[in-house]
């Protein structure tokens, strides 16, 4: 068979013309896999091609050419091999390249892909009585060498119930990496008798989430340690520009996940909202090579740490004292907050990057907390309160009261996301082939439950890998499949035991576990930390590979006492009643309720109990960082009915009911941020106006006085009123 020259600059190797269009690099990286685990040892690529149909049968072309043209023609397929080699490597596949000689006494490059090192090892639980579960072993040369590990029945429920963690998260990318993970785990181990945890809390997120697609890139570019390029919209600036950035990782807290990067055009590390993306895309597709490194002093999980506005900034920090008057529950929530000041109980110490952000959060107290020191903040507290009074000398409003009309909200997708390449294709088939490799016919619908995907996408996967028409005459397949309309059968020697995890399965399970731990006591830290070390066991990587620290990191924000977590935690597992003392947000009074608790809810760096009280003979929500005490108490219950949805919805914690409405008007200072919260459209002059749910009066104060004089209650006229009454207090 002929084939054309190649201009010199060309490092494509021809098109096949077996048909197999889209199909082709599927079918090569499957038979690369399968020649390259049927040798114990390195082998250079012309010994390689002859494994591989497609490379064989160009090869073989290329045997026939005159000497001067089949050398060029044959480093122009190596090149080509040299890619695919790459994407499998990216894949976490740890194709091992070492420096050696072919037949002919050439120095050249030798590949090998260890058995013990690409499939996952036997696993199995220990039991209480010492005893160890045996898992279902492949009666096949190549899989004996495997390695056995042990997971202790604690450490197997830290990983399911992290893996549960993540899934509240919203990110679609990283649900799809731990259900990849545990389907993997799940051919040896258990994870179907690990109950699923009702005091793991859910994290309610934004219901708009960012594209998946974005997310992937995103990931795949901190992996590789490549820049990116991406449109995005600048809230502080209000426009859209095109941003290159070097991405040190990912993060989510308030609901929102965000990429830490430094950003190219200022050279300084900045943080960009995902939702705020648009076309995100590595600068250049050489995966071999890093484009930057991070610097060593950056720590992800301290970056991502929640922070209020007035600690985020570049300026120098001032020393601030505080005294906090009030006992009302969210002053003494937030008296928590800072460092404590010798010989003054009421007062602390904190170090403020953006002034102007700190004089309105003190001025969200309503007059509980008040500026000691420096006496120029102090003043700052006490003008951007006198802005705010002023805007309620008239009783009368004029001009449009009408809320703001909402946004559409972007239809929910009917069908979850999958990633439709090769890649994502082949990472699939991965998971399918341990279970069908047998010669026996499986029921397509069970298979696809199994793997976590529909059965269209399962039989594209299949069809794509199933046809072999460029097979060369007198090769013998090494994997093949067959389908009918309803079942699925394969033979091979290979791919009969899953892949080990991959460096994006283990990171998403990394971060579930660091999830847990920022709600769990000291004392049960061991089994965490434990389950990680045993993932990192089962990882696949690169002898030369450093595992990173971390991809993604996550904060959960104020969660007030962590032994009263514990006893809160304790008792919705057992289903047990708890007195607690709860302090509401305008109350300077514990009070105590004897409460049945449901489960646990994080909403913007806030944790919520969501419980049936018993006073009260209804469901209620409880901020635990107002939860002064926990007792438990010696009666189980029943949970009650309820729906959580109803309880969480649209990124909000909420108990329904039927309540007054206050009217609130945002200045275009910051109506654009509220609009896009509320996904709502600002007015023509860039105001916005909206209505909000009036059940606590005292919220509604604080709410509206955080944004001084840029936000104004139009309505009620009572409410009105009692802020005019509070400013006055606090000028005084």
């Amino acid at each position: 068979m002929p084939i054309p020259s190649l201009p010199p600059q060309d490092d494509d190797f021809p098109a096949t013309t077996s048909g197999g269009g889209g199909n082709d690099r599927l079918h090569r990286w499957v038979d690369i896999l399968a020649a390259l685990l049927s040798r114990r040892r390195p082998v250079s690529f012309i010994d390689l091609a002859y494994d591989v149909p497609e490379y064989r049968r160009q090869q073989e072309a290329i045997d026939a050419l005159p000497e001067a043209e089949a050398k060029r023609t044959h480093e122009s397929l190596k090149r080509a091999f040299e890619r695919d080699k790459d994407e499998l490597r990216s894949l976490g596949i740890p194709i091992e390249v070492t420096a050696g000689y072919d037949e002919q006494g050439e120095s050249t490059s030798l590949y090998q892909l260890r058995q013990t090192d690409f499939y996952l090892p036997y696993l199995s639980v220990v039991a209480p009585s010492g005893t160890r579960a045996t898992p279902r072993r492949v009666a096949a040369e190549g899989y004996r060498a495997l390695s056995r590990l042990s997971l202790e029945p604690d450490e197997l429920a830290a990983v399911v119930h992290a893996a549960a963690s993540i899934r509240s998260l919203g990110d679609t990318v990283l649900r799809a990496d731990v259900e990849s993970a545990l389907r993997k785990l799940a051919v040896d181990l258990p994870l179907d008798q690990v109950g699923e945890s009702p005091d793991v809390p859910r994290v309610i997120s934004e219901r708009v989430q960012p594209d998946a697609k974005i997310f992937a890139v995103l990931s795949k570019a901190l992996q590789q340690r490549k820049s990116v390029s991406f449109t995005y919209h600048s809230m502080n600036a209000d426009r859209t520009a095109t941003r290159q950035v070097d991405p040190y990782g990912l993060f989510f807290t308030s609901g929102h996940w965000y990429l830490a990067g430094r950003d190219g055009e200022q050279n300084a590390l900045r943080n960009f909202r995902l939702l705020r993306m648009m076309d995100a895309a590595p600068l250049n597709s050489r995966q071999a090579t890093p484009d930057f490194e991070i610097p060593v002093a950056f720590s992800l999980r301290e970056h991502a740490r929640a922070r209020h506005a007035w600690e985020l900034g570049d300026d120098a920090a001032l020393d601030v004292l505080v005294a906090f008057d009030g006992e009302s529950g969210q002053t003494v929530a937030a008296a928590a907050l800072g460092q404590p000041v010798d010989d003054a109980p009421r007062e602390r110490r904190f170090m403020v990057r953006r002034p102007d952000a700190f004089a309105r959060w003190i001025l969200s107290f309503a007059g509980e907390a008040r500026i000691v020191s420096p006496a120029s903040l102090a003043q700052q507290v006490a003008s951007v309160a006198a802005a705010a009074r002023a805007r309620y000398d008239a009783d009368v409003i004029e001009g449009n009261t009408a809320p703001s009309a909402k946004t559409p909200v972007p239809a929910v997708r009917r069908k979850p996301w999958e990633a439709s390449s090769a890649a994502a294709k082949l990472k699939r088939l991965l998971l399918v082939m341990p279970q069908i490799a047998d010669g026996e016919e499986h029921s397509l619908i069970e298979v696809a439950a199994r793997i976590g995907c529909s059965v269209d996408t399962l039989t594209d996967d299949l069809h794509s890998l199933a046809p072999r028409t460029d097979v060369p005459g007198g090769f013998i397949d090494k994997v093949s499949i067959s389908i009918t309309a309803s079942t699925v059968s394969a033979e091979s020697q290979h791919l009969r035991r899953p892949m080990r995890l991959t460096m994006s399965e283990l990171c998403a399970l990394d971060l579930g576990l660091a999830v847990l731990r920022t709600h769990r006591p000291p004392d049960e830290h061991r089994v965490l930390d434990s389950a990680r070390r045993r993932l990192r066991e089962v990882i696949v990587a690169l002898r030369d590979d450093l595992i990173p620290d971390a991809l993604y990191n996550v904060s959960l924000g104020e969660m007030g006492s962590i032994a009263a977590l514990a006893e809160v935690r304790d008792a919705i597992r057992h289903r047990r009643k708890i007195r607690i003392g709860y302090r509401k947000s305008g109350s300077a009074l514990t009070d105590e309720r004897v409460v049945c608790p449901c489960a646990l809810l994080m909403s913007h760096g806030m944790l919520y109990l969501v419980a049936h009280c018993d006073r009260s003979a209804a469901m209620r929500i409880f901020r635990m960082d107002r939860v002064a005490d926990v007792v438990p108490l010696d009666e189980n219950f029943t949970p009650a009915g309820y729906d959580l949805g109803e309880v969480a919805r649209d990124g909000r914690v909420f108990m329904g009911g039927d309540h007054d409405t206050m009217l609130v008007r945002y200045s275009p200072k910051i109506a654009r941020w509220i609009a896009e919260r509320e996904r709502r459209a600002v007015a023509d002059d860039g105001s916005l106006v909206l209505d909000h749910p009036l059940a606590d009066v005292e919220w509604a104060v604080r709410h509206v006085l955080q944004y001084g004089p840029d936000a104004e209650v139009l309505s009620p006229p009572s409410l009105r009123a009692r802020l005019r009454q509070t400013l006055d207090a606090m000028l005084v």
